[in-house]
Protein backbone atom coordinates (compact mmCIF):
# COMPACT_ATOMS: atom_id res chain seq x y z
CA UNK A 1 0.00 0.00 0.00
CA UNK A 2 0.96 3.32 -1.02
CA UNK A 3 1.84 6.35 1.67
CA UNK A 4 -0.32 9.25 1.72
CA UNK A 5 2.83 11.43 1.79
CA UNK A 6 6.60 10.93 0.40
CA UNK A 7 8.87 13.28 2.54
CA UNK A 8 11.64 14.47 0.75
CA UNK A 9 15.38 15.15 1.93
CA UNK A 10 17.92 16.09 -0.40
CA UNK A 11 21.55 16.05 1.08
CA UNK A 12 24.50 16.84 -0.26
CA UNK A 13 28.14 17.47 1.09
CA UNK A 14 28.63 17.36 4.50
CA UNK A 15 25.03 16.71 6.11
CA UNK A 16 26.08 16.36 9.69
CA UNK A 17 22.58 17.79 11.15
CA UNK A 18 21.22 14.81 8.54
CA UNK A 19 20.20 13.13 11.88
CA UNK A 20 17.93 15.16 13.39
CA UNK A 21 16.24 16.26 10.35
CA UNK A 22 15.15 12.46 9.45
CA UNK A 23 14.44 11.97 13.84
CA UNK A 24 11.95 14.63 13.12
CA UNK A 25 10.53 12.98 10.84
CA UNK A 26 10.10 9.65 12.10
CA UNK A 27 8.95 11.22 15.75
CA UNK A 28 5.73 12.88 13.37
CA UNK A 29 2.66 12.12 15.01
CA UNK A 30 0.64 11.23 11.30
CA UNK A 31 3.20 8.10 10.17
CA UNK A 32 1.70 7.20 6.93
CA UNK A 33 4.46 8.67 5.28
CA UNK A 34 7.47 7.47 3.67
CA UNK A 35 11.07 9.09 3.60
CA UNK A 36 13.11 9.47 0.57
CA UNK A 37 16.90 10.64 0.82
CA UNK A 38 18.38 12.08 -2.36
CA UNK A 39 21.65 11.44 -2.13
CA UNK A 40 23.51 14.27 -4.08
CA UNK A 41 27.64 14.47 -4.30
CA UNK A 42 27.41 13.94 -0.34
CA UNK A 43 30.33 12.60 1.52
CA UNK A 44 31.17 9.16 2.23
CA UNK A 45 30.00 9.90 5.69
CA UNK A 46 26.76 11.18 4.68
CA UNK A 47 26.03 8.31 2.98
CA UNK A 48 26.84 6.06 5.33
CA UNK A 49 24.44 8.22 7.98
CA UNK A 50 21.52 8.10 5.15
CA UNK A 51 22.13 3.78 4.89
CA UNK A 52 22.09 3.34 8.58
CA UNK A 53 18.37 5.00 8.63
CA UNK A 54 17.23 2.56 5.21
CA UNK A 55 18.43 -0.24 7.69
CA UNK A 56 17.04 0.33 10.75
CA UNK A 57 13.88 1.46 8.94
CA UNK A 58 13.33 -0.99 5.93
CA UNK A 59 10.08 -0.15 3.92
CA UNK A 60 9.33 3.38 5.51
CA UNK A 61 13.11 5.36 4.09
CA UNK A 62 14.53 4.63 1.20
CA UNK A 63 17.98 5.90 -0.62
CA UNK A 64 17.97 7.54 -3.48
CA UNK A 65 20.76 9.02 -6.04
CA UNK A 66 20.99 12.00 -8.26
CA UNK A 67 24.46 12.25 -10.21
CA UNK A 68 23.37 16.38 -12.02
CA UNK A 69 24.88 18.56 -8.97
CA UNK A 70 22.12 20.79 -7.80
CA UNK A 71 18.93 21.17 -5.30
CA UNK A 72 16.36 21.61 -8.20
CA UNK A 73 17.44 18.14 -10.08
CA UNK A 74 18.02 16.55 -6.38
CA UNK A 75 14.37 17.55 -5.43
CA UNK A 76 13.14 16.68 -8.66
CA UNK A 77 14.80 13.21 -8.20
CA UNK A 78 12.51 13.04 -5.13
CA UNK A 79 9.27 13.67 -6.97
CA UNK A 80 10.26 11.15 -9.15
CA UNK A 81 11.07 8.39 -7.08
CA UNK A 82 8.09 9.12 -4.29
CA UNK A 83 5.49 7.03 -4.28
CA UNK A 84 3.38 9.38 -2.01
CA UNK A 85 -0.30 11.55 -2.73
CA UNK A 86 1.24 14.03 -1.47
CA UNK A 87 4.85 15.65 -1.19
CA UNK A 88 6.24 17.44 1.92
CA UNK A 89 10.10 18.70 1.79
CA UNK A 90 12.99 19.27 4.59
CA UNK A 91 16.13 20.47 3.89
CA UNK A 92 18.70 18.13 6.08
CA UNK A 93 19.51 20.99 8.03
CA UNK A 94 15.99 21.71 9.10
CA UNK A 95 14.00 20.00 12.09
CA UNK A 96 10.30 19.50 11.45
CA UNK A 97 7.91 19.85 14.53
CA UNK A 98 5.82 16.95 15.68
CA UNK A 99 2.65 18.01 13.89
CA UNK A 100 3.95 19.20 10.79
CA UNK A 101 2.80 16.13 8.61
CA UNK A 102 -0.51 16.05 10.15
CA UNK A 103 -1.47 19.83 10.43
CA UNK A 104 -0.57 20.46 6.55
CA UNK A 105 -2.11 16.98 5.56
CA UNK A 106 -5.59 17.52 7.26
CA UNK A 107 -5.68 21.41 5.59
CA UNK A 108 -4.57 20.31 1.90
CA UNK A 109 -6.96 17.56 2.22
CA UNK A 110 -9.64 20.04 2.82
CA UNK A 111 -8.60 23.44 1.01
CA UNK A 112 -8.90 22.42 -2.93
CA UNK A 113 -7.96 26.24 -3.47
CA UNK A 114 -4.12 26.02 -2.21
CA UNK A 115 -1.56 24.24 -4.81
CA UNK A 116 0.75 24.71 -2.89
CA UNK A 117 0.98 24.57 1.58
CA UNK A 118 3.65 26.24 3.59
CA UNK A 119 3.93 27.32 7.22
CA UNK A 120 5.64 29.82 9.57
CA UNK A 121 8.84 28.28 10.85
CA UNK A 122 11.08 29.16 14.03
CA UNK A 123 15.25 30.30 13.38
CA UNK A 124 17.09 28.69 14.93
CA UNK A 125 21.04 29.44 15.77
CA UNK A 126 23.48 27.73 13.27
CA UNK A 127 24.24 25.12 15.86
CA UNK A 128 20.55 24.37 16.52
CA UNK A 129 20.16 24.70 20.33
CA UNK A 130 18.78 28.19 20.42
CA UNK A 131 16.05 29.78 19.40
CA UNK A 132 16.86 33.00 17.25
CA UNK A 133 13.37 34.38 16.37
CA UNK A 134 9.89 32.59 16.44
CA UNK A 135 6.73 32.25 14.30
CA UNK A 136 8.74 33.98 11.30
CA UNK A 137 5.53 34.32 8.58
CA UNK A 138 6.51 33.70 4.84
CA UNK A 139 6.92 37.54 3.35
CA UNK A 140 5.44 38.61 0.07
CA UNK A 141 8.76 39.17 -1.84
CA UNK A 142 9.32 42.81 -3.16
CA UNK A 143 9.43 41.47 -6.96
CA UNK A 144 5.79 39.99 -6.80
CA UNK A 145 4.53 43.26 -4.83
CA UNK A 146 5.66 45.39 -7.68
CA UNK A 147 4.88 42.92 -10.77
CA UNK A 148 1.44 42.58 -9.32
CA UNK A 149 0.85 46.20 -8.07
CA UNK A 150 -2.48 46.88 -10.13
CA UNK A 151 -3.44 43.25 -9.95
CA UNK A 152 -6.77 42.27 -8.31
CA UNK A 153 -5.91 38.87 -7.70
CA UNK A 154 -2.49 39.72 -5.68
CA UNK A 155 -4.80 42.15 -3.51
CA UNK A 156 -7.08 39.56 -2.09
CA UNK A 157 -4.73 36.57 -3.08
CA UNK A 158 -0.71 37.70 -2.27
CA UNK A 159 1.99 35.49 -3.06
CA UNK A 160 3.58 34.50 -0.85
CA UNK A 161 6.95 32.96 -0.19
CA UNK A 162 7.36 29.73 2.49
CA UNK A 163 10.64 28.23 2.80
CA UNK A 164 11.25 25.27 0.96
CA UNK A 165 11.38 23.36 4.16
CA UNK A 166 7.98 24.11 4.47
CA UNK A 167 6.67 23.12 0.92
CA UNK A 168 3.78 20.52 1.25
CA UNK A 169 1.43 19.58 -2.12
CA UNK A 170 0.19 17.44 -4.23
CA UNK A 171 2.44 15.29 -6.31
CA UNK A 172 0.42 15.45 -8.69
CA UNK A 173 0.40 19.51 -9.29
CA UNK A 174 4.24 19.49 -8.87
CA UNK A 175 4.36 17.16 -11.92
CA UNK A 176 2.21 19.28 -13.66
CA UNK A 177 4.37 22.40 -14.06
CA UNK A 178 7.35 19.98 -14.56
CA UNK A 179 9.01 19.97 -11.02
CA UNK A 180 11.91 22.26 -10.21
CA UNK A 181 13.49 23.68 -12.72
CA UNK A 182 17.33 22.54 -12.94
CA UNK A 183 18.17 25.82 -14.81
CA UNK A 184 19.04 27.14 -11.46
CA UNK A 185 21.55 24.80 -10.44
CA UNK A 186 23.27 24.34 -8.35
CA UNK A 187 21.35 26.31 -6.41
CA UNK A 188 19.74 29.92 -5.80
CA UNK A 189 16.03 31.26 -6.49
CA UNK A 190 14.46 27.54 -7.77
CA UNK A 191 12.70 27.76 -4.68
CA UNK A 192 11.49 31.32 -5.88
CA UNK A 193 10.36 30.34 -9.27
CA UNK A 194 8.82 26.81 -8.43
CA UNK A 195 6.57 29.02 -6.04
CA UNK A 196 6.00 31.65 -9.01
CA UNK A 197 4.70 28.95 -11.31
CA UNK A 198 2.51 27.33 -8.49
CA UNK A 199 1.08 30.58 -7.79
CA UNK A 200 0.38 30.88 -11.63
CA UNK A 201 -1.62 27.58 -11.21
CA UNK A 202 -3.99 28.38 -8.17
CA UNK A 203 -3.10 29.89 -3.98
CA UNK A 204 -0.11 29.69 -2.00
CA UNK A 205 -1.72 28.68 1.46
CA UNK A 206 -0.31 29.30 4.60
CA UNK A 207 -1.02 27.26 7.92
CA UNK A 208 -0.81 30.04 10.78
CA UNK A 209 1.76 27.79 12.84
CA UNK A 210 5.53 27.56 13.54
CA UNK A 211 5.81 23.71 11.96
CA UNK A 212 9.78 23.56 11.17
CA UNK A 213 12.47 24.94 12.47
CA UNK A 214 14.94 26.30 10.40
CA UNK A 215 18.81 26.68 11.05
CA UNK A 216 20.70 29.77 10.47
CA UNK A 217 23.98 29.80 8.56
CA UNK A 218 26.97 30.84 10.79
CA UNK A 219 28.82 34.00 9.91
CA UNK A 220 31.12 32.98 7.03
CA UNK A 221 28.53 30.80 5.33
CA UNK A 222 25.93 33.68 5.28
CA UNK A 223 28.98 35.78 3.77
CA UNK A 224 29.51 33.92 1.20
CA UNK A 225 26.24 33.32 0.21
CA UNK A 226 25.54 37.15 0.06
CA UNK A 227 28.74 37.07 -2.13
CA UNK A 228 27.72 34.26 -4.28
CA UNK A 229 27.94 35.30 -8.17
CA UNK A 230 25.62 32.59 -8.99
CA UNK A 231 22.80 34.24 -6.95
CA UNK A 232 23.23 36.79 -9.79
CA UNK A 233 23.54 34.76 -12.57
CA UNK A 234 20.39 32.95 -11.33
CA UNK A 235 18.46 36.50 -10.83
CA UNK A 236 18.77 36.82 -14.49
CA UNK A 237 17.28 33.41 -15.28
CA UNK A 238 14.56 34.42 -13.47
CA UNK A 239 13.94 37.73 -14.51
CA UNK A 240 13.90 36.55 -18.35
CA UNK A 241 11.27 33.82 -17.01
CA UNK A 242 9.35 36.50 -15.41
CA UNK A 243 9.93 38.65 -19.00
CA UNK A 244 8.17 36.17 -21.57
CA UNK A 245 5.71 35.32 -19.26
CA UNK A 246 4.22 38.52 -18.80
CA UNK A 247 5.10 39.90 -22.04
CA UNK A 248 3.45 36.76 -23.62
CA UNK A 249 -0.02 37.49 -21.85
CA UNK A 250 0.20 41.14 -21.98
CA UNK A 251 -0.48 41.89 -18.58
CA UNK A 252 -1.17 45.44 -17.93
CA UNK A 253 1.79 47.50 -16.72
CA UNK A 254 4.14 44.91 -17.09
CA UNK A 255 6.48 47.02 -18.61
CA UNK A 256 6.65 49.32 -15.98
CA UNK A 257 7.00 46.78 -13.84
CA UNK A 258 9.59 44.90 -15.68
CA UNK A 259 11.55 47.85 -15.91
CA UNK A 260 11.51 48.57 -11.83
CA UNK A 261 12.28 45.01 -11.29
CA UNK A 262 15.55 45.56 -13.59
CA UNK A 263 16.33 48.52 -11.98
CA UNK A 264 16.48 47.11 -8.40
CA UNK A 265 18.82 44.16 -9.18
CA UNK A 266 20.66 45.72 -11.31
CA UNK A 267 21.77 47.89 -8.03
CA UNK A 268 21.82 45.05 -5.99
CA UNK A 269 23.88 42.83 -8.35
CA UNK A 270 26.29 45.84 -8.95
CA UNK A 271 26.82 46.39 -5.09
CA UNK A 272 28.01 43.27 -4.97
CA UNK A 273 30.45 42.83 -8.13
CA UNK A 274 32.00 46.10 -7.01
CA UNK A 275 33.63 44.10 -4.02
CA UNK A 276 35.61 41.73 -7.02
CA UNK A 277 38.53 42.15 -7.93
CA UNK A 278 38.27 43.78 -11.33
CA UNK A 279 34.17 44.48 -10.77
CA UNK A 280 33.95 48.32 -10.06
CA UNK A 281 34.04 49.07 -13.66
CA UNK A 282 31.42 46.76 -14.67
CA UNK A 283 29.20 47.96 -11.27
CA UNK A 284 29.43 51.26 -12.79
CA UNK A 285 27.68 49.71 -16.19
CA UNK A 286 24.92 48.64 -14.11
CA UNK A 287 24.31 51.27 -12.13
CA UNK A 288 23.87 53.76 -14.57
CA UNK A 289 21.13 50.95 -16.67
CA UNK A 290 19.58 50.79 -13.21
CA UNK A 291 19.07 54.51 -12.95
CA UNK A 292 18.22 54.13 -16.70
CA UNK A 293 15.30 51.90 -16.24
CA UNK A 294 13.73 53.71 -13.60
CA UNK A 295 14.92 57.12 -13.13
CA UNK A 296 12.39 58.00 -9.54
CA UNK A 297 14.64 55.65 -7.79
CA UNK A 298 17.05 58.10 -6.06
CA UNK A 299 18.91 55.31 -4.80
CA UNK A 300 20.62 54.60 -7.83
CA UNK A 301 21.74 58.12 -7.82
CA UNK A 302 22.85 57.97 -4.36
CA UNK A 303 24.64 54.49 -5.16
CA UNK A 304 26.37 55.98 -7.95
CA UNK A 305 27.50 58.96 -5.68
CA UNK A 306 28.77 56.71 -3.38
CA UNK A 307 30.55 54.39 -5.95
CA UNK A 308 32.74 57.09 -7.22
CA UNK A 309 33.99 57.63 -3.45
CA UNK A 310 36.69 55.70 -1.37
CA UNK A 311 35.61 52.16 -0.90
CA UNK A 312 35.20 52.54 2.66
CA UNK A 313 32.00 54.92 1.27
CA UNK A 314 30.74 52.32 -0.84
CA UNK A 315 27.13 50.57 0.33
CA UNK A 316 27.74 46.92 1.32
CA UNK A 317 25.19 44.48 0.60
CA UNK A 318 23.37 43.62 4.03
CA UNK A 319 25.82 45.91 5.11
CA UNK A 320 28.66 42.93 4.89
CA UNK A 321 31.62 43.11 3.02
CA UNK A 322 33.31 40.17 1.65
CA UNK A 323 36.19 37.81 3.56
CA UNK A 324 38.30 37.42 0.85
CA UNK A 325 38.44 39.42 -2.74
CA UNK A 326 37.49 37.32 -5.06
CA UNK A 327 38.27 38.17 -8.81
CA UNK A 328 35.28 38.58 -10.60
CA UNK A 329 34.56 35.49 -13.30
CA UNK A 330 35.06 36.15 -17.14
CA UNK A 331 31.82 35.46 -18.06
CA UNK A 332 30.71 38.92 -15.71
CA UNK A 333 32.72 41.23 -18.19
CA UNK A 334 31.41 44.71 -20.13
CA UNK A 335 28.94 42.74 -22.79
CA UNK A 336 27.00 41.12 -19.95
CA UNK A 337 26.83 43.81 -17.60
CA UNK A 338 24.90 45.91 -21.10
CA UNK A 339 22.15 43.22 -21.47
CA UNK A 340 22.03 41.85 -18.12
CA UNK A 341 18.43 42.14 -16.71
CA UNK A 342 17.46 43.75 -20.00
CA UNK A 343 13.80 44.28 -20.69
Amino acid sequence: MSPEVSVIIPFTGKAIFMDEAVASVMQQSFQNFEVVLVENHATDLSREMATSWTRNYPGKIRLVFEKKKGAAAARNRGIQESRGKFLAFLDSDDRMKPNRLLRQWEWLSQDFESVLLGAWKDRLSPDGNQLVSRSEKPQVPKWASILFEEDKRFQADPLHEPQTSTFFLRKDYALEIGGFDEAFDPFWLEDTDFVFRMYQKGKIGIVPESLVEYRSHNEEEENKRIFDILNIRNHGIFFQKLKYRFQEIGMSGAQKALRRISSRWLRESATKIAYFEGGLPISKILLKRALWADKKDIRNIFYIMRFSLHSRFWPRPFGRSPENIKILPEEFNFEWAQTFLQI
